[in-house]
């Protein structure tokens, strides 16, 4: 089991330091340089959300985290499902384009 903690460390810190830059890019209105203070801003955020929800989750921290991430996640789908949506009929109208 101790061989496997410093391959989830660097994944959890590659996938945290990727959602920062994304939030991060996102709340810039898709600027690349932007402070560095802003990016830290996010990642600490994210990373104080995850702690108390692991520490507040008490036994169940793991089920509490997982609760909050479909939570948060589901209204997602809903969005998803219609950018699949726009997307066929957007590719479908530029294909009858072409084919004319």
């Amino acid at each position: 089991m101790k061989d496997q903690q410093p391959l989830v460390l660097v994944f959890f810190i590659t996938s945290s330091d990727s959602g920062s830059l994304v939030i991060d890019s996102i709340t810039a209105g898709g600027k690349l340089d932007v402070p560095v203070v802003q990016r830290v801003f996010w990642a600490s955020i994210e990373g104080v959300i995850a702690a108390v929800l692991l520490f507040g989750g008490g036994a169940d921290a793991l089920g509490a985290l997982q609760a909050a991430a479909v939570t948060v996640g589901l209204p997602f789908t809903v969005i998803l499902i219609f950018m699949c949506l726009s997307l066929f009929l957007g590719l479908n109208r530029e294909y009858k384009r072409l084919m004319t």
